[in-house]
């Protein structure tokens, strides 16, 4: 496809007008092998990277994959130094590696990935694509001999810019979870519950009494940073022909619920709904106003409330108010964890 780019490049730059149609287009691949979709692939490549911009009074050719039956060609692009290079390695690079977000940014973007491009181009050269998955700082060793490239030189957006991130077969390597095991519960059970809370202080006054609640896991979130590694749960708890239910339980002010949010979208998190009722017969505390405010996290945690509860919600947080975990003694936690119906023992 690069040689067909090039060909197609090479065309327009000779081109004597400022505009050509849709079969003038198609006359630059006389004598080559080429199909409709391998064809308009590239003219929409040319389209995103602004060499070519459609005339939109002479409409589109309505194919499944649309054409403009005119161009307007910017000639300054493709005379750019910056754009021929690019044509040019992309004609001698691997196929897999797509430079076509490059022509969208700074040269100096270019030029400082130009080196572990380089690289990653000779090791996809020496075979196929991995077909096994591997550690991040494995796979960062194999492409470029240095083994934090990826978690901590900008190697993971470097290849993201390629295009190659998935197709590398690479595993994030998370922190491990902290988590406490339910030592009463029994792992043939067909249904798990796992609950996490957002603090430490809130993860101690229930650790004690852990044998007495419902939860198969009392998992400590250390903030947000459980939205980066509850992906290790099914590892530390290798309990998999079984039915996993997570709550979350954190503070009520912004970050906490977008905390929560996250965890919802990506992993299925609940809300840990008795500990929050209990937390909103509290008063509230004043602060927390340089937390971000997400209108889409809000809403969907007050879905969860009665509509006087959420209106309660939304006037605390509204007005600067927070109400954190620690409002609840280790009592207050205990009794509301043994005293709810989660969901139905398994």
């Amino acid at each position: 496809m690069e040689r067909h780019k090039q060909l197609l490049f090479d065309f327009l730059s000779k081109f004597p007008k400022v505009t050509v149609g849709l079969s003038d287009l198609e006359r630059a691949f006389q004598g080559e092998e080429i199909d409709y979709e391998t064809f308009a692939g590239i003219i929409l490549e040319l389209e995103r990277e602004g060499s070519l911009t459609a005339v939109k009074s002479h409409g589109r050719n309505g194919r499944p994959v649309s054409l403009a039956y005119y161009y307007r060609i910017n000639k300054r692009l493709l005379q750019d130094d910056n754009v021929r290079e690019l044509h040019q390695w992309g004609m001698r690079l691997h196929p897999d590696i797509s430079l076509d977000v490059y022509y969208g940014l700074s040269p100096d973007v270019w030029r400082a990935d130009l080196p572990y491009i380089e690289k990653i181009d000779a090791y996809l050269k020496q075979g196929s694509l991995p077909t096994r998955q591997a550690p991040a700082p494995q796979r960062s060793y194999e492409l470029v001999q240095d083994e934090k490239w990826i978690t901590d030189h900008g190697g993971q957006a470097l290849l993201e810019r390629l295009g190659l991130w998935e197709q590398l077969q690479i595993v994030s390597v998370n922190d491990p979870l902290m988590l406490a095991v339910n030592p009463s519960i029994e792992f043939t059970r067909k249904k798990h519950l796992h609950l996490i809370v957002e603090n430490k202080t809130t993860f101690q006054g229930l650790l004690q009494e852990l044998p007495g609640l419902a939860f198969s896991s009392l998992i400590w979130g250390c903030g947000r940073k459980i939205t980066g590694n509850l992906g290790m749960l099914r590892l530390q708890y290798p309990v998999q022909d079984a039915e996993h239910e997570l709550y979350y339980f954190g503070d009520i002010d912004l970050e906490g619920i977008r905390i929560w949010y996250d965890l919802h979208r990506k992993f299925g998190v609940q809300l840990a709904l008795p500990f929050y009722l209990a937390c909103l017969v509290k008063p509230p505390a004043k602060g927390k106003e340089n937390h971000r405010f997400s209108e889409e996290a809000l809403r969907v945690f007050t879905s969860f409330f009665s509509t006087k509860q959420s209106e309660q919600l939304v006037s605390i947080l509204g007005n600067g108010g927070y109400i954190p975990q620690e409002t609840l003694t280790s009592e207050e936690l205990v009794a509301v964890g043994r005293g709810s119906v989660w969901s139905q023992r398994g």
